[in-house]
């Protein structure tokens, strides 16, 4: 299938705004420090004397609000169309299950070459997704905290 290129295409209007949130710095900020909380939370969750416990609640109270501010810079009534939480949202699973291809604006391939060819991207699977450090956006490691967390694994 992948020799005859994309099969199927959709134009999402909303995407231009949910592009725009998401290229900025708080929004990447957010998710890091969100990823990295998660993270945290995760490895810490077996310390069990009170001062832990007490760090965790911190954690937890932490994240919820990191997503609450996450989720209201997309809507602050839903959020992302495309996103809830952590997981895609029915209508961004509906979208890539029935187009190969989404984009805001048919104008968007114009900066495209007529013989340009969209490779599909691995999704991992919940048994082979890589460590939390692993998905961070692209640049991240550049935030001190986590070249200090690396070491974790």
């Amino acid at each position: 299938m992948l020799r005859h290129g994309w099969r199927t295409g959709a134009i999402v209007p909303e995407l231009e705004v949910e592009t725009k949130v998401v290229n900025t710095d708080q929004y990447a900020q957010s998710l890091t420090w969100l990823q990295a909380l998660t993270g945290l939370l995760e490895r810490m969750q077996m310390h069990r004397d009170p001062e832990s416990k007490k760090v965790l609640q911190e954690w937890l109270k932490e994240r919820e609000e990191l997503r609450a501010v996450t989720k209201n810079l997309f809507n602050p009534h839903f959020g992302s169309i495309f996103r809830t939480c952590h997981n895609p949202t029915y209508f961004s699973r509906r979208l890539c299950r029935f187009s190969d291809l989404y984009m805001a604006s048919i104008s968007c391939l114009l900066n495209y070459d007529l013989s340009y060819t969209f490779y599909p991207r691995r999704t991992p699977l919940q048994h082979e997704a890589p460590l939390w450090m692993d998905q961070l956006c692209t640049g991240c490691m550049k935030t001190p905290f986590l070249e200090e967390m690396a070491h974790i694994r």
